[in-house]
């Protein structure tokens, strides 16, 4: 089947189905478990966070990309990655922070560093496995192969609209309330996470990055302050193109 579908085309319904998938489980928690309290509400949330990945699987094998889901899971999860894509993956968190408190757009919790160790584990599922389908999948998958803004414009709105029916639901906070601040914030990570795949074989050193920054809100949450943001996202579009022009030199 592989041969008769192209890899733009395939990017295509990987992003119509992934959207679809997670909007119709959306439906389905906020019709059956609107307070969000019971263990049927958590496990659909799971599942909302899981769909990246799963319908990631299922066209990797449709496509006859992988032979099974074994071999799907060592190309995400087992490859050997380079020592620069693993410092990548420490310092993305970095510069999302650092620059914001540079910015001084940053309100500190007050939680103490367990409160970030506890919830490390949790963002694995809450966030960090959407990378598979994101930056594994569907990035490979767009045809702006040689063009990497493009792409990343592209990817950052696939990301944006499949965000929107999780914050549908009521008792899920979103990073800002203000939907194009919320937009910016994704896009400046799409940039960084976009560069980290780039020096990446597998899909775990973005979930690791992912994972992080996920975490650190315990500690730390950048505000919305939209000039700040504006700041923020134009920095890390700046270093995302520069890592994949040093990346694209090499070769």
């Amino acid at each position: 089947m592989s041969k008769f579908i192209s890899k733009q085309s395939a990017a295509i319904w990987y992003g119509l189905t992934a959207l679809l998938a997670t909007f119709l489980v959306g439906q389905v928690i906020l019709w059956c478990f609107p307070d969000g309290r019971s263990m049927g509400a958590s496990l659909l949330f799971i599942l909302m966070n899981l769909i990246p990945m799963i319908v990631a699987a299922v066209f990797s094998l449709v496509l006859s990309e992988v032979n099974s889901l074994g071999e799907f899971f060592k190309k995400v999860f087992l490859q050997k990655e380079s020592p620069l894509s693993w410092i990548l993956a420490f310092f993305i968190p970095v510069i999302y922070y650092g620059i914001s408190i540079l910015l001084m757009n940053v309100r500190f919790t007050g939680n103490s560093l367990l409160a970030f160790f506890l919830y490390f584990p949790w963002t694995l599922l809450y966030g960090g496995l959407e990378e598979v389908g994101w930056r594994w999948f569907l990035q490979d998958h767009l045809s702006f192969s040689k063009h990497f803004i493009p792409k990343m414009m592209l990817l950052s709105i696939v990301w944006f609209l499949w965000h929107i029916p999780i914050y549908q639901l009521p008792w899920i906070t979103a990073g800002s309330s203000n939907y194009l601040i919320f937009y910016l914030m994704i896009l400046g990570n799409t940039f960084l996470f976009g560069a980290l795949k780039e020096y990446s074989k597998g899909a775990v050193p973005c979930i690791i990055a992912h994972m992080l920054i996920d975490s650190l809100a315990v500690l730390m949450l950048v505000q919305s302050s939209l000039p700040q943001i504006i700041l923020l996202v134009i920095f890390e579009i700046l270093v995302a193109s520069w890592l994949v022009a040093a990346r694209k030199s090499e070769k």
